[in-house]
This record gives structure tokens, C-alpha cells and sequence, in this order.
């Protein structure tokens, strides 16, 4: 570590993670490329971390020529590399869901209830589905691998809806009202 810390008691050793803000703003403000190199490091290992949160905050404020940049980019694409990974990792998952049933692009689709292009924007990480849609793929591929068919071939009612009470009218948004 090439930075000398004044007025911060805190262990030096610890990972940058266990750092106060102070120590961490210091870092960037008179730290070698070897501090900043180290501080990179830990952004990239949890890009949404206490670290990379004091960086943001620090950088934000514009004073540090050049490293500002240069940390806005870093926490930047280590953010866009998580994303990038997870969306890989359910375009997997949802290929290998519509290969344990055997069927279609297009028939996967309509029983899931979405249209085969976005399917295959999901097959192909493009895009990542929202946790609904992933939801009622995983529903498709459980019923479908079970030997079981959805209903009609497609999604059944939603159990989760609220049931308007006997002799009471449902308000707008579907639930009864209390007197």
C-alpha cells in the first residue's frame, strides 16, 4: 500500500470491502495505480458492494480528474458483466426447459403464453424474461416434462386472484370490499 493514511485508524490489510468511506476516498485521491489497481479488483468481485458504493459516492463528486472516469467505467462494466452472465445463465436454464418437454420453439411459446421471437430472445440472452414469464416457463416445462398438459394448452387461472365476497360487489381492482 503506497497511501499514508492520516486521521483513519482502520486495519489496512482488511479487504476493501471492510474499509470506512474516508480510507477508501483517500485511496483514490493519493493512491498509486497499484491502489487503484487493488481497488478495481474488489469493485469487480462485487460490483455493487460497499466498496463500489463509496467509489460511486466519491467519484460522483468530480475531483479527481481522470480516476472519476476511470471508476465510473469500472463499476460500470463489472455491473454489465453480472448482468450479461445471469442473462447466460437463463438462456441455458430455458433451453434445457424446452428440451426436457420436446417441444417446438413456437409450441413451447404458446403455452407459455409469450410469442416464439421473444422466446428465442431469451434462448439467446438478448434479453432476460421477468421473473413472471420465467415463472410460467418453468410452470410449462415442469407440467409438460410430468406428462401432464396444461389446460386447454395453456396457463390455468391464477389462484392468487382475490374472489369478490357473496352479496358484496367487487371494487375496481377485484377485491371485496370491507364495511
Amino acid at each position: 500500500m503506497n497511501v499514508s493514511f492520516r486521521n483513519v485508524d482502520f486495519d489496512a490489510t482488511a479487504p476493501l470491502d471492510r474499509w470506512p468511506a474516508e480510507a477508501i476516498e483517500t485511496l483514490i485521491d493519493r493512491g498509486a495505480l497499484s491502489d487503484w489497481r487493488r481497488l478495481a479488483e474488489t469493485i469487480r468481485a462485487n460490483p455493487w458492494g460497499p466498496a463500489a458504493r463509496t467509489t460511486e459516492n466519491v467519484v460522483s463528486w468530480g475531483e479527481h480528474y481522470g480516476v472519476d472516469a476511470l471508476f465510473t467505467g469500472v463499476i460500470a462494466h463489472a455491473r454489465e458483466d453480472i448482468v450479461l452472465r445471469a442473462r447466460a445463465e437463463y438462456a441455458a436454464q430455458i433451453r434445457a426447459w424446452r428440451a426436457q418437454t420436446g417441444m417446438t420453439l413456437n409450441q413451447f411459446a404458446r403455452v407459455a403464453g409469450t410469442s416464439a421471437s421473444r422466446l428465442c430472445d431469451y434462448e439467446n440472452a438478448k434479453v432476460a424474461p421477468t421473473t413472471d414469464v420465467l415463472g410460467r416457463l418453468h410452470y410449462v416445462a415442469a407440467t409438460q416434462a410430468q406428462g401432464g398438459r396444461a389446460e386447454g394448452g395453456t396457463l390455468p387461472p391464477r389462484a392468487d386472484r382475490p374472489r369478490p365476497v357473496a352479496g358484496r360487489p367487487a371494487s375496481p381492482r377485484g377485491r371485496s370490499r370491507s364495511r
